[in-house]
């Protein structure tokens, strides 16, 4: 009779670790998959604003050539650019748009999006000052050539003179 006993124990034992064992696994399991999930996005994240900042900064130098005359011109060249450059590049932001500015000194470029995570919105619910827009603006200085080999060459030949009036 003793044998029957322990091997019952023994049975119910055994199913009580497996039961165990699968209350951990269907609570832990989840929890793994989630971090996974939020580390591709995160990944895609950074590759976005990688590729934000990047566009943002070719597309203001594009419209800082020589060859550009107006700032007209230039607002032209860099919208274009800036539009084009970041087509189709972007995985974890949505509702793209651009802004360019441009004046006489510098042109600047400015991306905004909206941030695509799974449960931002639910966040957002909870935490109604989160901010789920990403904006990123880079600027390039308009320069002239001409006026600066121009004026190196003044400070080169008053320089010059200096040293000719102390001799």
């Amino acid at each position: 009779m003793s044998t029957i006993i322990k091997s019952c124990a023994r049975d119910k034992q055994q199913f009580f670790e497996s039961a165990y064992f699968t209350v951990e696994a269907a609570l832990i399991l989840p929890t793994v998959m989630l971090f996974t999930v939020m580390m591709i996005f995160l990944a895609f994240y950074s590759y976005d604003r990688c590729v934000m900042e990047h566009c943002a900064y070719e597309a203001a130098l594009r419209g800082t050539g020589s060859q550009i005359s107006s700032a007209t011109e230039a607002e032209k060249i860099v919208s274009t650019a800036a539009e084009r450059l970041i087509e189709e590049r972007l995985f974890a932001l949505r509702d793209f748009s651009y802004e360019v500015s441009v004046d006489a000194k510098q042109v600047t470029v400015t991306y905004y999006s909206e941030i695509n995570m799974p449960f931002m919105t639910w966040l957002g619910e909870y935490m109604p000052n989160i901010n789920m827009t990403f904006n990123v603006s880079r600027s390039a200085k308009r320069l002239n050539p001409t006026r600066t080999i121009r004026s190196f060459m003044l400070i080169s030949l008053q320089n010059y003179q200096c040293k000719g009036d102390l001799a």
